[in-house]
């Protein structure tokens, strides 16, 4: 996943925007925002992973005799 992060990440800055149509303006606007939405998705992600593991400890412990 981080690849392909920092993969977007280059491709998305690397465009000269200056250059584009006013199409292409508003899709690269909106390839940024669907990327910004991806990225905290991820984050939301790995705190659900996190509790996630904490839960499933406590009921491991609770479970024990």
């Amino acid at each position: 996943m981080a690849n392909t992060i920092a993969e977007t990440i280059e491709l998305l800055y690397g465009i000269n925007q200056e250059t584009l149509t006013i199409d292409q303006q508003i899709a690269l606007a909106q390839a940024y925002a669907a990327f910004a939405q991806a990225e905290r998705l991820e984050m939301i992600n790995q705190r659900l992973y996190s509790i996630h593991q904490v839960l499933n400890g406590i009921a491991l412990r609770v479970a024990q005799p």
